[in-house]
């Protein structure tokens, strides 16, 4: 085997373990949002037990990743999980002890002002009487490297003289040409988009009744960066409807799109808003369906 092809073959194999990172991970945030839903009906231990399992299993994936270079879908899902775990914790102590926010700052007060002075360090003493020191674990520091890194001075490359060119937008991405899974994802997309604009005699489509997945969080996410994908390839726009939300207007001609300067919107994307829009409107099944690609 050639240094070539044994190149090509490493790099077939991280890009699996990166996949197979990324649904574990994904599996893992499923199991998080079933526990947070349950976290009334079951007990404390139950709860902290199956939290500490997930901390387990999140801790088996960073380490499997050594040697390998840090990829921002792990880290963005890394971190999402560590948060989620911290806010199903802190509510399942809230549901256990029935301990409010407002006992908390009660308790604060009464500690700090005392005879109408102020005394912060009522509170340090009794920090430094029950404070206990905990190791950190990997799934809390994901992907970060704590060794300083040596400065290595570069040299002055020579300065080389070129000439300016005319920038040039091109009219499509060869994203779209290619053939994989994102790909096929894109297309698959635009097809439905398509086929729903169609249907409904060319008139726009409601953003979040576009994206939104009732019964997969992760789905809306994806569904939504691929809209931005095909929105900054000028294959549909998004407006602002009547009513004051995002929608979505399919372009009857790309290629004269094109020739306009792209727009960016930023929008907050979380759980609770998908839960939101899916109550306004009435979504019990998504619009967009997955490929058979997507699901295997």
């Amino acid at each position: 085997m050639s240094s070539q092809e044994e190149l090509d073959s490493t790099q077939v194999d991280g890009n699996a373990q990166v996949q197979l990172r990324i649904i574990e991970l994904n599996d893992l945030i499923e199991k998080n949002i079933q526990i947070e839903q349950h976290i009334e009906s079951r007990s404390f231990v139950e709860s902290v037990s199956d939290i500490q399992n997930i901390l387990i299993k999140a801790n088996e994936i960073v380490n499997s990743k050594s040697g390998r270079p840090v990829n921002p879908t792990e880290l963005v899902l890394d971190t999402e999980l560590l948060k989620r775990n911290h806010d199903v914790l802190g509510k399942a102590i809230q549901v256990d002890s029935n301990f409010t926010d407002r006992m908390f700052c009660t308790a604060i007060t009464n500690h700090v002002f005392k005879d109408d002075t102020e005394n912060w360090d009522e509170i340090c003493s009794l920090a430094c009487q029950n404070g206990v020191t905990f190791f950190t674990n990997a799934a809390m520091l994901p992907f970060i490297d704590v060794q300083p890194k040596q400065h290595i001075p570069k040299q002055r490359a020579p300065r080389k003289v070129t000439s300016n060119a005319a920038e040039k937008r091109p009219t499509q991405s060869d994203k779209l040409e290619r053939h994989g899974e994102g790909a096929t994802a894109v297309n698959h997309v635009l097809k439905q988009i398509k086929n729903i604009y169609r249907a409904g005699n060319n008139q726009p489509i409601p953003y979040f009744k576009l994206i939104c997945n009732p019964n997969n969080f992760m789905d809306s996410v994806q569904n939504a960066l691929i809209i931005s994908f095909l929105n900054k390839e000028n294959l549909l726009t998004l407006e602002k409807g009547e009513d004051g939300l995002p929608q979505v207007r399919l372009n009857s001609n790309p290629q004269d799109s094109s020739e306009n300067e792209s727009y960016q919107a930023i929008s907050t994307l979380d759980v609770d808003l998908c839960k939101k829009y899916a109550k306004h409107y009435d979504i019990v099944e998504p619009m967009l369906k997955r490929t058979e690609f997507d699901e295997n």
